[in-house]
């Protein structure tokens, strides 16, 4: 299958919902994406666990019943950094929501959406 390029090093394929394949494009989604090819500038490799999600999918993986998943919001693990470097740098790079698990971050960019920013740690 012939894959779509959204930034340089990010498909669309790669943040598609995990249950049926959909995508919301949105102004919010590119915005997003190009924030974080500068971030996987900064840190090299990054992998994506979670892109945008359906209602069901999220509801399926215990997601908040408002996730910025919903809109669109990533979780990423950074290879070649460690957590704490990579949540310093998506700071400097002005992502509003960051959720620091232990094995990967949340990203997202409520501010785009007029939702006020937040941070949470659940290592």
């Amino acid at each position: 299958m012939r894959k779509t390029q959204i930034t340089e090093d990010f498909t669309l394929e790669e943040i598609r919902s995990r249950d049926t394949g959909a995508l919301l494009i949105t102004d919010l989604l590119y915005h997003h994406m190009d924030k974080l090819q500068e971030i996987r500038d900064e840190i090299g490799r990054i992998d994506i666990n979670s892109g945008y999600r359906t209602p069901e999918h999220n509801k399926s993986v215990g997601g908040a019943e408002n996730s910025m998943h919903l809109q669109f919001a990533t979780d990423i693990r950074p290879r070649g950094v460690g957590l704490d470097r990579a949540n310093e740098i998506a700071e400097d790079l002005g992502f509003s929501g960051i959720g620091r698990y232990k094995t990967f971050l949340h990203l997202d960019c409520r501010e785009f959406i007029d939702r006020p920013p937040a941070r949470w740690d659940e290592r």
